[in-house]
């Protein structure tokens, strides 16, 4: 036992309704004044990209004014409820730090901040001061578990992470085909979904309560710039080139030098939970030049893309809560892979044990 483990020991989702992606279209390229031809291309793309079901906050019957469909999905609920839904296993006096995340949100009253909103709303005896991430892009809960893992190896107390997007907030659709960023804009609108996750994490003096835990073994985050994922004119815009950018950045900066560093193959590593940024950008992955990834080994993130879609810094989250449930009798090594806009990236490398490994000496 190392007294400076950290350990990721719960995690917890959120969706609000959700909805065949046909149905999305519908509404979003079926307005009247719209050229017909225009949702006949967005269907025929949408059955491209592999995604089944979109989740949105949106009222659709207001659409297209912004109005929630429930005040229960407001970020500040969200939040609450997944605090609430962790603390069944931890109170919530023992939780020193709280880090919230999102990129597109309908919060309206800013000031104070979310994250200290949430913290009040829920009585936290916070520790250390609560930090607010936006407009990070899709890396952006790597960088606040890296802030939550190095709070747990200098205090005793737990980190709670939330990772919260309403990406549907900020639709804004061209179109007209013949503007130059209709293609970027009909990209993005084919891809991105709604949705939170939460993650708690412990120092070592705690995982023993725990009947699963992922023991953080490393960490790290870079950066590089770049600008295929922006928004324009309040257009929001997905480039075509991502897929030849992103995957061979984040794997040469972050996860080859990460794997090499602990004398890891690709192969060692069973569970993968990367960003399901499309499609195309995991494929990307199995390439042998970037990582050489098995079909089996992103199977967990495509089939995530699939069933939600891209649901921006949640994603991962949401892919690793299904390694994290899934039953395992022997210890297994995971990895998290994160990126977008910026370029931020991020990985972190954990194995996964049961409560059995707390206990040895």
């Amino acid at each position: 036992m190392n007294d400076n483990n950290v350990h990721l020991v719960d995690i917890a989702t959120l969706l609000p309704p959700r909805y065949r992606s046909e149905e999305v279209l519908g509404h979003v390229y079926g307005q009247p004044g719209i050229s017909g031809d225009v949702l006949t291309l967005a269907r025929k793309a949408n059955r491209n990209t592999g995604v089944r079901n979109f989740s949105s906050v949106l009222d659709f019957d207001a659409y297209p004014a912004k109005k929630l469909i429930s005040a229960s999905h407001s970020p500040k609920n969200w939040c609450c409820s997944l605090i609430d839904a962790l603390s069944i296993m931890l109170p919530p006096d023992d939780i020193g730090f709280l880090s919230i995340s999102y990129n597109i949100s309908s919060h309206v009253d800013v000031l104070p901040n979310l994250a200290c909103q949430v913290a009040s709303e829920r009585r936290l005896k916070l520790t250390a001061p609560p930090q607010e991430i936006s407009y990070y892009g899709c890396a952006s809960g790597i960088l606040q578990l890296q802030s939550a893992v190095e709070f747990c190896k200098r205090s005793n107390k737990a980190a709670l992470v939330i990772v919260l997007e309403q990406c549907t907030w900020a639709y804004s659709p061209i179109h007209a085909k013949e503007d130059d960023d209709f293609r970027s804009s009909l990209r993005a609108h084919l891809l991105f979904s709604d949705g939170a996750a939460a993650v708690l994490i412990v120092p070592e003096s705690m995982a023993g309560n725990f009947s699963t835990t992922l023991r953080i073994v490393d960490i790290d985050t870079g950066f590089r710039i770049g600008d295929a994922i922006t928004m324009k004119n309040g257009h929001f815009l997905v480039g075509d080139d991502i897929k030849g950018t992103l995957p061979a950045l984040v794997a040469s900066q972050c996860v080859t030098p990460m794997l090499a560093k602990h004398g890891l193959a690709t192969a060692d590593v069973r569970d993968w939970a990367i960003h399901q940024g499309g499609l195309p950008v995991l494929m990307k992955f199995q390439d042998p030049a970037i990582l050489g990834l098995t079909e089996a080994q992103l199977e967990d993130s495509a089939e995530s893309f699939a069933e939600f879609g891209n649901l921006s810094s949640a994603s991962c989250f949401f892919t690793l809560r299904r390694q994290f449930e899934r039953r395992s009798m022997a210890p297994s090594r995971g990895m998290v892979v994160a990126f977008g806009a910026g370029y931020y990236f991020g990985c972190l490398l954990y194995e996964k044990c049961d409560a059995r490994s707390h206990s040895q000496p």
